[in-house]
């Protein structure tokens, strides 16, 4: 009896250590409880804790997810990886609920965040593959609103509506208001974005009664404004931009109300106003493309002041910043991915009827490698489309630029020459000559080699560095002629700065058309041109 009475207590012990263990730990328990309602409590919980303390990998991985839901739910960055990475590949081999359906949306939103869309959409569709038949509408809702944005962000509109209409039923079902109120404004966006205005202004005005506090109001109200600047109504986008600068505000949304009230001021001509908003935008977490924008207002800022050097700054970051957008916009897009995704499951699902589906899987297969050729020559085609866009871009600010320079030079001259314009009636002919070069070697410094040389490959696009490395024998004052000509200097002058006459000047064009390998003078013009303007 003492044996059997000493096995029994044994095994007692065992089922209750085998309970301890399987059991979620209560600080863990209780950090799940307060991520949706009170997600700083629930960070403070687990930043007092570590994924160490645990002894069990079930604990661990759980840590894992709960952090990186709590930093998610804080719009906190999500890392480290490798907490979630543990918690994925546990979640693998031990099935528990949702667990591991979470575990895939986050790890999405780590490379969505990063604005790496074709990883975020492979876990976002594992995600939804193995949650399909859940009852989980919050998980569900997320994972269609994760989608929808990454579709409007690549322009598939149609499919992003679907998506956030899907993730607005879903939310509803959950009694989540305020997810469902932010479906039905990113469903606005869509229309704004597709340059709908009129329809996106229609839909905005049945989302009023529907905003609930002053965050949902000034997120409304700030897409109202974005539509009205984009339609060019452009003061009733100053009423609702300048109406919400204080409202309260998540993720990038300041920064988005900065750039657009300085695109206001800008249209307005209050270029300080415009300078400064744009300037601090760059402060409240501003994405790739609201930072370009900012550098676009801040460089045409720049040079209606006259402060050339700033606005080169300027310009180059944001050239640089639309090289960043040209490669993001390059990706493959998501309903392709979702596609082939479909395609690829429904051909595992049926791969047991090996016979009967022989025949069908070789044409799925064909019909596969077809559509990934379609597939691959529909994004080489986009992204040489993007990049051709991108380049006439470039080519267009930079001409542009040169253009408002050789202006600024111009006009420099003419206000000499306007000063002077008393002294240089009085003068005889040599007077006046001397009048003319002095205002020449004063704007253009033609007397100091460096400075000139600095001044017109500023002006004119490096044109003097491109020059000597194309015709290393080039003189100088063929150098002077070529910068002279391109600055559309009247002929009477030329001759007086270069000290030449009508004969002289034809000959030294003839020798310098000669060193440039043309046919004829004729040619130096498109020569020039060309040499500019790439």
């Amino acid at each position: 009896m003492n044996r059997s009475y000493l096995h029994y207590f044994f095994l007692l012990l065992i089922a209750c250590a085998f309970a301890a263990c399987s059991s979620m730990p209560d600080e863990l328990k209780t950090a799940e409880q307060l991520i949706e309602t009170a997600p700083d409590s629930a960070l403070h919980i687990l930043q007092h804790l570590s994924r160490d303390k645990y002894k069990t990998d079930a604990s661990r991985a759980l840590y894992g997810l709960l952090m990186i839901k709590t930093l998610d739910k804080k719009l906190l960055p999500l890392k480290p990886d490798s907490l979630l990475d543990f918690s994925i590949a546990y979640y693998q081999n031990h099935p528990e609920g949702d667990r591991l359906a979470e575990c895939y949306l986050y790890k999405g939103r780590t490379y969505k965040y990063v604005l790496q869309y074709e990883k975020a959409m492979n876990f976002y569709l594992k995600t939804a593959d193995i949650t399909r038949d859940t009852k989980n509408s919050i998980l569900l809702g997320r994972i269609n609103y994760d989608m929808g944005e990454i579709y409007n962000i690549q322009k598939d509109y149609i499919q992003s509506r679907k998506k956030f209409y899907t993730a607005h039923s879903d939310f509803i079902k959950d009694k989540s208001q305020t997810l469902a109120f932010h479906c039905l404004l990113y469903i606005g966006e869509t229309y704004h974005d597709e340059q709908n205005y009129e329809m996106a202004k229609k839909y905005y005005r049945q989302l009023e009664s529907r905003a609930i506090d002053s965050l949902q109001k000034g997120l409304l109200f700030q897409d109202m404004g974005l539509n009205f600047y984009d339609s060019k109504q452009y003061d009733s986008a100053y009423y609702y931009l300048k109406r919400i600068i204080n409202y309260p505000y998540i993720k990038n949304n300041k920064a988005l109300r900065y750039l657009y009230l300085s695109n206001v001021y800008f249209y307005f001509e209050k270029i300080d106003s415009a300078y400064y908003y744009s300037f601090h935008a760059l402060n409240y977490n501003a994405d790739i493309r609201t930072q370009r924008e900012c550098y676009r207002v801040l460089t045409n800022s720049e040079f209606r002041k006259g402060r050339m050097r700033e606005m080169s700054m300027y310009m180059n970051k944001y050239v640089i910043l639309s090289d960043s957008i040209r490669k993001i916009d390059a990706q493959i897009k998501g309903s392709y991915l979702e596609t082939m995704y479909t395609t690829k499951k429904e051909v595992v699902k049926n791969k047991n009827l090996v016979w009967y589906l022989i025949g069908i899987i070789l044409i799925v297969l064909i019909m596969s490698y077809l559509f990934y050729i379609l597939l691959l020559q529909r994004a080489g085609k986009e992204k040489k489309h993007i990049q051709d866009t991108h380049s006439k871009e470039k080519a267009s600010i930079r001409q542009e630029v040169m253009l408002r320079k050789k202006e600024m030079l111009n006009t420099k001259i003419a206000q000499k020459k306007e000063k002077l314009a008393l002294d240089w009636k009085k003068a005889d002919h040599n007077e006046r000559e001397q009048i003319n070069r002095l205002i020449y070697e004063e704007v253009l410094n033609l007397n100091n080699q460096k400075l000139f040389t600095s001044e017109m490959n500023e002006v004119l696009n490096n044109l003097i560095s491109k020059l000597q490395t194309f015709c290393p024998s080039i003189s100088e004052k063929e150098i002077i002629w070529c910068c002279l000509y391109l600055l559309e200097i009247p002929i009477d002058d030329i001759y007086i700065l270069l000290d030449y006459k009508v004969e002289s000047l034809r000959k030294m064009r003839q020798r310098l058309a000669r060193k440039l390998n043309l046919k004829g003078v004729d040619d130096l013009h498109d020569f020039l041109i060309g040499i500019m303007t790439n």
